[in-house]
């Protein structure tokens, strides 16, 4: 009984010292700790339990609160219903002053407010001591923040973090590099832009450190103005741009090593819908930069760049441009496209070693004509040189109308394409190349820049001498095919889409022409 009764009174004591001093201790301990060190915040734990068994603490009900700004006001808030210390190592902690601790579970946390986020980030405070936490676990995360100075926002709905193997060494700096790999789920990320202009989001976020994939249900860049409001904001020719992703899947992704280093490797990405409109308002003054080539942009990638393959099983791209004399824009789409790229890498070994990038696509040109495109380029070449070879199904010709009436200025009244056909090589400097171009009965009227007519004397003169310099067919009745010449001389100001539209309209040129 005596043993009992002894067992007992210590039990009873110990749980008496530890819920009346020994808790609100450590409580008062880490409150005073972080509010001595930052003026800036307040902290306030509601209650802390010792996890004696599990040798752990929890803290419940936890409080953060940036000084009071405007109206008294904090500008940032946070809450936390608990955290929880699980295997504390106390010996290494009360002997060696070494933090190690085998899991820290957090639930129910929340960020709210207005945050000044730093322009240039230089090296985090230092670690005073060395830490170790083998697992870190985040449940339901939310973060609604806005910076103070700028548009910028980021959003992050029902957050679920797993972070592995945490390490910092004393007077090491705190960087993306003291963890191993992670897991994340979210239902929402999203971030509105500095400037105000684009918000972008990705809905239905899953990254698995285990089976190394990231998958997201969708992707949305969207902006934050209309066409003409968009480019108004933008003193030179500006492409505003917007799309959706749907069901993207990263195959063999590091996450971690690409948030960490930069490193992009995956040996394949998937999107299974791809919607894109672009948008470019030529009235505005034009910006004298060279561009880099598609090559380059590559090459300068900031980090290892090792994709083996990305596959757009569906997708329709629309490009409207309102040219600079023209009362509406024009649009070019190219539907129900079906394109996979190989081997985007910035590889060094490639210098010495032959390799290709290749891009392999169809697509309905105007949703009327199947095109089908083959480039391809060697991977650290000299010239950036890459060849292209494509063709175009039959289509009647007025189906260009939406581009030619507001960007060339005239409209075809008749006329079908029976076929085209092309390849040509390409470079730093120059495209040359082959076209040919089997068409009959094209007919076409002058359109006025100012009204949009076609019937005023000046348009048709214009379209009578048009006429008689375009042949109407080609090959015309008991002639040879007339081929066409790809001779264009690259303008370093303009990129890919551009160049190879550039050049085969030369072809062209030299196709319907005497």
């Amino acid at each position: 009984m005596r043993i009992i009764l002894g067992i007992t009174a210590f039990v009873l004591l110990a749980w008496l010292l530890t819920n009346v001093v020994v808790e609100p201790w450590i409580g008062q301990k880490i409150q005073s700790s972080v509010n001595e060190k930052s003026g800036d915040y307040q902290l306030k734990i509601e209650k802390v339990d010792v996890l004696i068994l599990r040798s752990g603490i929890e803290l419940k009900n936890i409080t953060l609160l940036s000084k009071p700004e405007n109206e008294g006001q904090p500008g940032l808030a946070g809450e936390i219903e608990s955290i929880k210390f699980k295997g504390i190592h106390l010996t290494k902690a009360l002997f060696r002053k070494d933090i190690d601790i085998r899991e820290v579970d957090i639930f129910n946390s929340r960020i709210i407010g207005t945050f000044d986020f730093p322009e240039n980030t230089g090296p985090a405070p230092v670690s005073p001591l060395n830490i170790s936490i083998k697992n870190l676990f985040f449940d339901k995360l939310v973060v609604d923040l806005k910076d103070k100075s700028t548009a910028q926002t980021y959003s992050l709905k029902d957050g679920v973090l797993n972070v592995y193997d945490i390490h910092v060494e004393k007077q090491d700096t705190l960087s993306l590099g003291i963890f191993g790999q992670f897991d994340f789920d979210a239902l929402e990320f999203k971030t509105v832009t500095a400037d105000s202009l684009y918000t972008f989001s990705a809905v239905g976020i899953n990254n698995s450190a285990t089976s190394n994939t990231l998958t997201i249900s969708s992707f949305e860049i969207q902006p934050n103005y209309t066409e003409y409001e968009f480019t108004a904001r933008h003193q030179f020719e500006t492409d505003r741009i917007e799309g959706t992703f749907s069901q993207i899947l990263f195959h063999d992704f590091s996450a971690a090593d690409f948030v960490k280093s930069g490193n992009l490797t995956s040996s394949f990405i998937e999107i299974g819908e791809l919607v894109l409109n672009v948008f470019r308002d030529k009235r505005e003054e034009f910006r004298h930069v060279e561009k880099p080539t598609f090559q380059e942009m590559i090459y300068n990638f900031p980090g290892a760049l090792n994709i083996d393959s990305i596959g757009i099983l569906s997708g329709d791209i629309v490009y409207s441009e309102h040219a600079e004399k023209a009362i509406e824009k024009g649009s070019v789409s190219f539907n129900e496209i079906d394109a996979t790229i190989y081997k985007i890498t910035n590889n060094t070994i490639y210098k010495t070693e032959k390799a290709y990038l290749e891009l392999h696509a169809n697509a309905l040109l105007m949703g009327k004509g199947e095109v089908d495109i083959l480039l391809k380029a060697r991977i650290f070449d000299n010239q950036n040189t890459f060849a292209v070879n494509g063709s175009l199904s039959e289509m009647e010709a007025s189906g260009l109308n939406p581009i030619l009436e507001n960007n060339a200025f005239i409209f075809v009244t008749s006329g079908k394409i029976n076929a085209m056909d092309f390849s040509m090589s390409a470079n730093n400097t120059k495209a040359t190349g082959n076209l040919k171009l089997l068409y009959q009965g094209l007919d076409f009227d002058v359109v006025n820049k100012q009204t949009g007519e076609t019937d005023a004397i000046i348009e048709q003169v214009k379209s009578l001498i048009a006429n008689i310099v375009v042949m109407e067919s080609n090959p015309m009745p008991g002639d040879e095919v007339r081929p066409g010449i790809i001779e264009y001389e690259r303008d370093a100001e303009k990129f890919l889409f551009n160049y190879v539209v550039k050049s085969l309209l030369t072809g062209m040129k030299t196709s319907i022409t005497d």
